[in-house]
């Protein structure tokens, strides 16, 4: 080839090769979407089984027959009190219904218990609410709105056996204290003062728990499917005998049922009292 033809070819501009499948423009935006994806601009979906949704369990504790009549304290030493007050043991409302019963899961699926601080007032010499829930970690309040003295003592029990969790007066009207709950389980209120004065509360990591109303229901929604232990436990009313004018209950009554709940659905578990 001769000198003059080497100089033309390589002055030859080059032409743009055949069959190329992507343009500069095409490798620009791909490039561009990649950084975005990258820094999470955009999410690409991915193909995700959606979770079962959550059952319910709820039902009524009811007194079969008639509700006894329990004895009354004798108040009239204690001024501000009556001549008379009642224990509080057992509640019957409306259609027999049984209040302050807790109802629970003893096999509960993972949760986590998100409860309302509760605050137990003293008033007319009784405690109220009876039976509160309370998440653990968390603290009771305690107000006195009589108008004289009473003594908080809290008791972590299990079954009859007791260990003080906390012991306090409240000497005015209107003062306010509160304690905190570490330990799961439940505590048992008692005023040293008034012997007739009692009150619970349950202490709880999940949220699977409830209390019945006043007419006896209850509720426990947003459970995963499954088969749980339900129970249901209610102080006891039966009094067997007296210490120190402290009257001596044989126990807590206790049931367990086995219940199933199925995604979406509402399982009516009910119990009776007699």
């Amino acid at each position: 080839m001769k000198m003059k033809d080497l100089k033309n070819t390589a002055q030859e501009p080059q032409r743009p090769l055949k069959g190329l499948l992507i343009s500069k423009s095409d490798l620009a935006f791909a490039l561009i979407i990649c950084l975005a994806t990258s820094l999470g601009f955009f999410a690409i979906p991915k193909d995700q089984k959606s979770s079962p949704s959550g059952g319910s369990i709820s039902g009524t504790v009811r007194f079969s027959g008639a509700a006894p009549k329990l004895p009354r304290a004798d108040a009239a030493a204690f001024g501000m009190c009556g001549k008379t007050h009642s224990y509080d043991r057992l509640i019957v409302g409306k259609g027999e219904g049984v209040q302050y019963t807790l109802i629970y899961i003893a096999n509960p699926p993972a949760g986590k218990a998100n409860f309302s601080a509760p605050t137990i007032k003293q008033e007319g010499c009784g405690y109220s609410p009876h039976m509160a829930i309370a998440t653990r970690g968390s603290s009771v309040n305690f107000v006195n709105n009589d108008p004289g003295l009473h003594n908080v003592h809290g008791y972590y029990t299990s079954g009859s056996d007791r260990t003080t969790l906390f012991n306090f007066a409240q000497v005015t009207q209107g003062q306010s204290s509160s304690q905190q709950l570490r330990k799961a389980g439940m505590v048992g209120i008692e005023c040293d003062v008034h012997f007739w004065m009692s009150s619970w509360i349950w202490v709880t990591d999940n949220p699977y728990v409830a209390v019945t109303n006043a007419d006896g229901s209850y509720s426990i929604p947003d459970l995963p499917p499954g088969t749980y232990n339900l129970v249901m436990w209610h102080e006891g009313w039966k009094m067997s005998g007296g210490d120190g004018g402290r009257p001596e209950f044989p126990g807590a009554v206790v049931e367990q049922r086995q219940v199933t709940v199925t995604e979406g659905g509402a399982t009516t578990t009910d119990f009776e009292l007699k």
